[in-house]
């Protein structure tokens, strides 16, 4: 199996698309102008996009967006020290962090991140060997050679001069002696590019493929979505990034950078299950034995009798087999209590009401449960027949 892999995180390949919540620490974001600029707000949005199934949280301190003017090395490095070492302790998925500067990255790498979204476009030897040294994962971004207006001529074509890029850095960091498996590579949406370009490289994601290593798609709410849809408010370009992200899925995208992690992480499960195939993993509770008062019978209700639940809950459990970190999973102790809790917590004539109790109990508690089945069993049932039990069984999915 090929991942996206390295210290502190693994992300398998092709079996489902993963999430990049961006959190821009920045007073000047091209997106949300510093909204999240003090650490209570990105704490908080950070926390939100974990909730909503954000697989990676990407730190920005900087803004890249092109013609931005650059603030200092100093700036940047202050942002991120301010805000990195409590983020670290505030979501248990991986960081990343979104800077060309190695002194940054090294600082990050040092207190917590994971991996290095690089945006410069180049191959540097100082952050090849900053990479090495962490084990960390490497995102490079093809730029292009940007003119005065902001774009780049490609003799053959944009596919062709972004997927060479790819391939020589990919040379290039694999000389360096850092693993396939620690390398992503971005094409770059909005950079040195045309609206033509921009948009032929989404429709040619599956052109852009490398074996082994990871594709990223970032283009939400880019000036390229504004132009397609018509839609001038950066804010306003979200249904336009579900649209164009769905595409960069069909082609095999492995992430998708975003702003709006819902609705990202809907389209994404919507398009995995039309695309993809994945057998997904388990965390299952067998013959928990409750005492409830359930039962159609006065009797029942009076006296109650014993219930046997069987719990298998379908958690992607990728980084809690890496980190080995009781954080990055769901706990078996949580599950047991709070179906237990759920199961009693009244009276029904049904033992089906009850189970879909437990798992919608399951579902609203424990945000990693994608789906939940939830059996039944009624060994001790007013029934005159020799039987070893009865059961209802339901299964219950998380509303995309």
């Amino acid at each position: 199996m090929k991942t996206f892999s390295g210290n502190g995180f693994s992300f398998s390949l092709g079996e489902r698309t993963y999430i990049m919540g961006i959190l821009n620490f920045t007073p000047d974001s091209f997106s949300d102008a510093g909204e999240y600029f003090t650490v209570e707000t990105a704490l908080r949005r950070a926390k939100e996009m974990e909730s909503q199934c954000a697989d990676i949280i990407d730190l920005g301190a900087c803004s890249t967006a092109p013609g931005k003017e650059q603030i200092s090395e100093q700036i940047e490095l202050g942002r991120v020290s301010q805000l990195l070492p409590v983020l670290k302790k505030a979501v248990s998925v991986p960081i990343s962090i979104d800077t060309y500067r190695v002194s940054v990255a090294r600082y990050a790498l040092e207190n917590g991140a994971k991996i290095v979204n690089d945006e410069s476009g180049l191959f540097s030897e100082e952050m090849a060997q900053t990479v090495l040294e962490h084990n960390a994962g490497w995102i490079f971004m093809h730029t292009g050679g940007e003119s005065a207006d902001g774009t780049a001529t490609y003799k053959n074509g944009v596919v062709s001069a972004v997927k060479e890029s790819f391939l020589d850095f990919i040379e290039k960091a694999e000389s360096f002696g850092i693993k396939r498996s620690c390398l992503c590579v971005d094409m770059g949406i909005g950079f040195g590019k045309t609206l033509e370009d921009n948009i032929e490289l989404i429709k040619s994601a599956s052109s852009l493929k490398i074996p082994g290593v990871a594709l990223l798609t970032g283009l939400s709410r880019k000036r390229a979505i504004g132009y397609m849809t018509g839609e001038n408010e950066v804010k306003n370009r979200d249904a336009g990034t579900v649209a164009a992200n769905t595409v960069a899925i069909a082609g095999g995208t492995d992430i998708i950078r975003v702003h709006d992690v819902k609705s990202a992480a809907g389209a994404a499960r919507a398009g995995d299950k039309l695309l993809r195939g994945r057998h997904p993993d388990k965390i299952i509770v067998k013959d928990l034995e409750v005492y409830a008062f359930h039962g159609v019978n006065p009797e029942e209700k009076e006296n109650g009798q014993r219930f046997i639940l069987d719990i298998t809950a379908k958690v992607n459990l990728e980084n809690a087999c890496l980190s080995d970190d009781i954080n990055s999973t769901v706990s078996y102790a949580k599950i047991i209590k709070t179906a237990s809790a759920g199961f009693c917590a009244q009276k029904d004539d049904l033992i089906e009401r009850a189970a879909e109790r437990v798992a919608d109990a399951l579902l609203t508690e424990y945000n990693r449960i994608d789906c939940v089945t939830v059996t039944v069993k009624k060994p001790d049932a007013p029934i005159k027949a020799s039987f070893g039990y009865v059961a209802v069984e339901i299964e219950r999915k998380r509303k995309k």
